[in-house]
């Protein structure tokens, strides 16, 4: 029998808490759509940004450069819940989640209120194939989702993974066609 690969969906926070990672997961995010018939990247601070087209172009500088003139909210701030939200909210958009591995490369540091975050990771949960959460963060031993937000998305995430470097996020990629244990 032929397995299908998944189509794959990347969500990668550039808010100013992220700027240390930002340049490693958009080279991965170039690589993921050089690599995947079906992967598309969107980043994330306070606006939300497609930018596959962008990375479709085989230099990376070029694509690269390409995508950092489609992004209007580098290093700013975050709203990871309302954002994500918007993207659910684009039918086009949410349509790259269903049957998808998704993918968000952030800290997951919503500040204030995380009902929305809560509301967006539930339903991109319940339309992806896999809904993983790379953090920088859990690079270090001593990591534990501590924020309220963290606590509250934790039970909906399939992993929360280390994104704290490009060698784990490539484990990560690879290993998403094999099933997960519950992320709690």
């Amino acid at each position: 029998r032929l397995a299908l690969p998944r189509k794959l969906l990347l969500l990668i926070d550039i808010s100013g808490s992220m700027k240390l990672h930002t340049a490693d997961y958009l080279k991965l995010a170039h690589a993921a759509v050089q690599g995947a018939d079906r992967a598309e990247v969107f980043t994330f601070g306070t606006l939300l940004t497609r930018i596959t087209s962008a990375l479709r172009i085989r230099d990376r500088e070029q694509a690269l450069a390409r995508a950092a003139a489609l992004v209007d909210d580098w290093d700013g701030g975050t709203r990871m819940g309302p954002t994500l939200l918007a993207f659910l909210s684009v039918p086009r958009f949410s349509a790259f989640a269903r049957g998808a591995c998704v993918v968000i490369l952030s800290d997951g540091l919503e500040r204030g209120d995380h009902s929305d975050l809560e509301t967006a990771i539930r339903r991109l949960s319940a339309r992806a194939f896999r809904l993983s959460l790379a953090t920088p963060l859990a690079g270090d031993p001593r990591f534990h989702p501590a924020t309220a937000a963290l606590r509250a998305i934790l039970p909906l995430l399939d992993d929360l993974v280390d994104g704290s470097s490009v060698k784990s996020l490539t484990e990560v990629l690879l290993s998403l066609a094999r099933p997960s244990p519950a992320a709690a």
